[in-house]
């Protein structure tokens, strides 16, 4: 599975306006949930606080990866988000992040979830792919349109279990 398979330009929010970790934590959280419905708003994002007090999500290179486990959820949903000014979210190397790229999977799927995230971890921390997403145009489309180019390139996709 790749991941630009779970957005569209719905789901791509190019121009994040926020300050801190738990406003972009929010700010994902009710956008994901507004287009889709199945998906309580508060609880996701009290799930994803939680991951956060357990290890921060945030890598090094300005990268992010939240993710959490709803219940009722029938498949694996997904967010890109980025931060021209990049936020501070506790990341292993201090640097502020700038992408976020939130996954969302089904509590009944323990696991399921991990080869996508090694795959948006190897993918993000490419610096080619980070340059590209980075200057992309304030644009869904555009920003959607040069994660799909770099999978392409890398040949960056998830295996299923």
């Amino acid at each position: 599975m790749r991941i630009s398979e779970l957005l569209d330009t719905n789901m791509v929010l190019p121009a994040v306006a926020a300050s801190h970790k738990d406003e972009v934590l929010d700010l994902l959280a009710t956008h994901l949930a507004r287009v889709h419905p199945e998906i309580d708003h508060l609880h996701l994002t009290t799930a994803l606080r939680e991951r956060e007090r357990q290890m921060s999500t945030a890598l090094a290179d300005g990268i992010a990866v939240p993710h959490a486990r709803v219940a009722g959820l029938t498949r694996m949903v997904a967010a890109l988000g980025r931060s021209a000014t990049g936020i501070a979210c506790g990341s292993h190397d201090g640097k502020p992040t700038h992408l976020f790229l939130l996954l969302v999977v089904p509590a009944d799927s323990p696991g399921s979830h991990l080869k996508v995230l090694a795959t948006a971890s190897r993918l993000l921390h490419d610096e080619r792919c980070r340059t590209r997403l980075l200057e992309a145009p304030d644009d869904a489309s555009a920003l959607l349109q040069a994660l799909r180019a770099e999978e392409d390139r890398t040949g960056a996709t998830a295996r299923a279990a």
